[in-house]
């Protein structure tokens, strides 16, 4: 029962899918960043499920493409995209720390924000038009979202956050170790399902989450916490 509540919650935090207005318990906090991984598993569905109805219509691949591009950030609110260019902003101001953590909370965009968003959009659809032309089976956008977030999950869960208020800092308090093991041993099982389908290239998942590993420790040496 907590893990379905968690999921409800999460889901309603971290995508635009609509859930109910009171579903919000404090007492099944725990249990959002848990189910994290499962609200990439269910956006990972809906962009396979649009991956493969685009491909068996006659809409035009930069346009499949286009639409694939967008579809993951639309699904989570650009949630992701917002924390990500307030995080380039801050890592390239290659100020000090405190002026760093300042730039995290501006909620006006610096150019070092658009530059990132410009590049990490033109390689995402780099990727998606590959996956287009090259993997005999579509099922590989399945997947993608919930590694990602598995990753995310255990930083989150185990790493000192950079803010000791928020979110963030009370999932890692209400969190303990067995949700770390969940969700590590959910990674190697996606991971391991996604090398026995035939079609779907289990290499590029491994490989992107070990560069989440790397660039999570990047910018936690940037900041001196999550």
């Amino acid at each position: 029962m907590g893990l379905i509540k968690g999921f409800v919650m999460s889901l309603g935090m971290f995508s635009i899918i609509p859930v109910h207005k009171n579903s919000w318990n404090d007492k099944y906090m725990p249990f959002v960043i848990l189910s994290l991984p499962l609200v990439g598993m269910l956006i990972g569905i809906i962009w396979y499920a649009l991956a493969f109805t685009l491909e068996k219509t006659s809409v035009p691949l930069l346009i499949q493409g286009a639409v694939l591009l967008f579809a993951p950030f639309v699904l989570s609110g650009f949630l992701h995209a917002d924390g990500y260019m307030d995080t380039a902003d801050a890592v390239f101001s290659r100020r000090d720390l405190t002026e760093k953590k300042r730039i995290l909370k501006d909620p006006n965009v610096g150019a070092f924000a658009v530059i990132a968003i410009v590049g990490i959009l033109i390689f995402q659809f780099c990727a998606v038009q590959v996956i287009l032309d090259t993997q005999k089976t579509l099922l590989v956008f399945a997947f993608i979202p919930a590694i990602s977030r598995c990753v995310v999950g255990i930083a989150t869960l185990n790493l000192k956050q950079v803010f000791e208020t928020g979110y963030s800092a009370s999932f890692k308090n209400a969190a303990n170790r067995r949700h770390t093991i969940f969700i590590f041993l959910l990674t190697v099982l996606l991971i391991l399902t996604a090398w026995l389908i035939p079609g779907v290239s289990a290499l590029p998942l491994l490989m992107g989450a070990l560069f989440g590993v790397l660039a999570t420790f990047y910018l936690y040496r940037q900041f001196q916490g999550l």
